[in-house]
């Protein structure tokens, strides 16, 4: 019996191993998994990933891989839905070798998605809604938090705002959706940043991601006066809010953030005409930049719809030459026989204004696992057109995890 113990003890172990152990050797290739909503809701803004990931990872393989190693992205759709996204995220684990990496597209399932990516020692990169980020664990934001580039937004309207003219603070309602995303913005370090910038908060307004018409809380927030309505949504929540005002010949001031992209525009057209933004990814209509020439060359190398001309096309490229960084500096410093995710976390935890393609910043430490820099965008003829230069964002973060 003794030794039947010392043996199952011994399986035990040698399993436990095998789970959580790093390359033996230097692999053949180093997949890239990825959970995108391809189908569902968001669809119009996250499906461009899946282009996004073949053709970043192809550039990179092209310049070779990591230290000789190319990268292979391993798509799967969740269609909005956590328990598929968790399905998903199980097979991921039982790969052998054991992925380093992970992509996730929406707050939702990296916030179901977290204990279980420290449990097996992944680095996963994820949209920055509701508890993904904070506590810091093992999960980074793709993009600053929704409550730092709101701030983003309030330090514009304060600097543009005179209070002796106007006699007054300037108002804003809060119209968005019904989701850990959309709600990421109501948070009390928001609240207080409002009255720390003499800004009144008049009004916050929920809607279902479903609706496509929300006259009824638009009429309400009219009631209020506000000089601005921000909103924390996407494609069609943006479109019903443009339409929906549209249909009650209300001339609003809109205002949102880097998730209020092209996919948008494509909806809702020249409704959006006058929308401000606090944007933290360069814009596609920078035709002059470096980054996005690049990018527009794949685009018709590889013949890609304009309907992937999106933010989410962008984050994967971003996601790809942050993960060659940070896993080749992880080999150099550990080598391929004890490369793991903590190695791996390590060097993201050390990254300083990292800038893949000059297309966002990245900045991450040990207490700080989301960037912090954006700039001021508006909507004119249908094009994100910046209007001033980088900036350092806010810092809304819960207290206790500053």
């Amino acid at each position: 019996m003794k030794r039947l113990s010392i043996s199952l003890t011994a399986v035990f172990i040698l399993t436990l191993c095998l789970f959580v152990s790093s390359y033996a050797k230097k692999p053949k290739e180093i997949v890239i998994p990825c959970i995108i909503d391809i189908s569902g809701p968001y669809a119009p803004i996250t499906a461009p990933a899946f282009s996004g990931f073949s053709d970043a990872c192809e550039y990179v393989n092209q310049r070779g891989g990591i230290k000789g190693v190319p990268l292979k992205p391993l798509i799967r759709d969740c269609g909005g839905r956590v328990n598929v996204a968790v399905s998903h995220y199980m097979g991921f684990r039982e790969m052998k070798p054991k992925p380093l990496t992970l992509f996730i597209s929406v707050s939702a399932e990296g916030e179901a998605l977290k204990q279980r990516i420290v449990e097996d020692n992944l680095v996963a990169m994820s949209v920055p809604g509701g508890t993904t980020i904070y506590p810091p664990a093992n999960t980074f934001g793709l993009y600053p938090l929704y409550q730092d580039m709101f701030g983003g937004f309030m330090d514009w309207v304060v600097e543009n705002w005179d209070f002796n003219k106007m006699g007054r603070n300037p108002r804003i309602a809060i119209l968005t959706w019904d989701t850990t995303f959309g709600r990421a913005i109501l948070t009390p370090e928001v609240d207080d940043y409002a009255k720390k910038k003499n800004i009144d908060i008049v009004d916050k307004v929920l809607f279902s991601v479903r609706d496509l018409d929300v006259t009824t809380q638009l009429i309400r927030i009219k009631m209020k006066k506000p000089d601005w309505v921000y909103t924390n949504i996407a494609v069609d929540g943006v479109a019903a809010i443009a339409k929906s005002a549209q249909g009650i010949r209300y001339d609003l001031k809109l205002g949102g953030c880097t998730v209020l992209d092209w996919s948008a525009i494509m909806l809702a057209g020249k409704l959006l005409n006058g929308t401000t933004l606090l944007y933290t990814f360069k814009s596609w209509d920078d035709v002059n930049d470096p980054g996005i020439k690049l990018l527009t060359k794949w685009f018709k190398e590889k013949k890609r719809k304009p309907t992937d001309r999106t933010l989410v096309y962008q984050l994967a490229w971003a996601n790809v030459l942050t993960m060659q960084e940070v896993i080749s500096k992880a080999v150099d410093k550990v080598g391929w026989d004890k490369l793991d995710g903590a190695a791996v976390k390590i060097q993201m935890e050390k990254l300083k204004d990292f800038s893949p393609l000059g297309l966002t910043y990245y900045s991450f430490s040990p207490r700080k696992h989301a960037p912090g820099k954006g700039y001021i965008a508006q909507i004119k003829d249908e094009k994100i057109i910046p209007i001033t230069g980088w900036r350092e964002l806010p810092d809304l973060r819960p207290a206790e995890h500053r």
